[in-house]
């Protein structure tokens, strides 16, 4: 197994973290990696990604499933099938005060084909992965503050 996260804390209740980050109709304005995603909040059910790999505007359709919802707490969806390669994508927060929260995020990667997976897309996934956090990090200060 392989894996990709990245980290950060944010000034800014859980409570408005969360909501940002299931609010996938303003995710064009703070997510530069992921600026589209469709989910129903269903576990088990189809979530559609429109990543922006090379942070050039072209985006790549993922279609992955939803693994859990945990309200406040975490989010994760992956890829399940019998592909060469599956994935778990969580996303966690952590209250560390009333008004601090600490963002993670990880991708597990598991199969044959990950040795290929992480040569050619570990510095992309990375990329992408600390410019979420910022993004998340920076629009939940904003809504905080405002």
């Amino acid at each position: 197994m392989k894996e990709i996260n990245s980290k950060i804390v944010i000034n800014a209740p859980k409570q408005i973290v969360w909501n940002v980050l299931l609010d996938f109709e303003a995710y064009p304005k703070w997510n530069p990696f992921t600026p589209k995603v469709e989910c129903s909040l269903v576990p088990g059910e189809e979530v559609i990604l429109h990543v922006d790999m090379k942070q050039n505007g072209k985006l790549l359709i993922q279609k992955e499933t939803l693994l859990w919802v945990k309200e406040q707490e975490s989010i994760a969806w992956g890829i399940t099938s019998t592909f060469p390669v599956k994935t778990e994508r969580a996303q966690i927060l952590t209250a560390l005060g009333p008004d601090k929260t600490e963002y993670l995020t990880y991708d597990k990667f598991w199969g044959m084909l990950v040795p290929v997976v992480m040569l050619f897309y570990k510095k992309k996934i990375q990329h992408g992965f600390d410019l979420v956090a910022e993004g998340l990090k920076k629009r939940a200060e904003e809504i905080f503050i405002s």
